[in-house]
């Protein structure tokens, strides 16, 4: 009775983090049928169309598996740095969108997350112990792994987006910078592979 009360608590005071969520796991769930997996590797053949596509699939955590295999595919039939940067652009697109997205949106929810117990006390163990500088790097070096590897660039442009002493100009030269450098790594690996 108590774990479903707090359930529906969490469900009520976040109920747009919740449904992305569900959207990501709904679309994670779309994305495991064999159809949809081929034409995504039929995407292979569009060269830097595809470096772009796969880019922008690479930011999203739903959509993530599949930029990994469209760039992988893709790796030995373009000049991997060049590639690199056409899907750095389409990640960054997609992590503009979203960070725009969280800015205006989910801006209420970021308040009442900033107001509750669990982020006060995250705040008094950790934060405040912190020099407020290293603590505001620590946070937007945690963002960029984030944004860099294949994990879901959801949590860290929120992170990022929660921060508000970031700029957009800012946030778009590291979205940038971390996705071109995550999307050579892949490109490469589908080299060695």
């Amino acid at each position: 009775m108590i774990d479903g009360l707090w359930y529906l608590f969490v469900l009520v005071k976040y109920p747009k983090v919740i449904m992305l969520a569900v959207v990501a796991f709904a679309a994670y769930a779309l994305f495991q049928d064999q159809g949809v997996q081929s034409y995504f590797h039929g995407l292979g053949d569009l060269g830097y169309v595809s470096a772009l596509f796969g880019g922008m699939m690479f930011a999203f955590g739903f959509g993530s598996p599949f930029g990994v295999a469209l760039l992988a595919t893709i790796a030995n039939d373009v000049n991997i740095f060049i590639a690199a940067a056409v899907g750095g652009v389409g990640a960054l697109l997609s992590d503009y969108l979203l960070f725009k997205f969280i800015r205006v949106t989910f801006q209420d929810e970021i308040d009442k997350f900033r107001d509750s117990k669990a982020f006060a006390l995250f705040n008094g163990l950790v934060m405040r112990r912190m020099p407020p500088r290293f603590a505001y790097y620590l946070s937007v070096g945690i963002a960029g792994l984030i944004i860099a590897s294949p994990l879901p660039d959801e949590v860290g442009v929120t992170l990022l987006a929660s921060i508000t002493a970031v700029r957009e100009r800012t946030f778009m030269v590291v979205a940038f910078a971390l996705n071109t450098f995550g999307i050579l790594a892949v490109l490469w690996a589908g080299l060695i592979v």
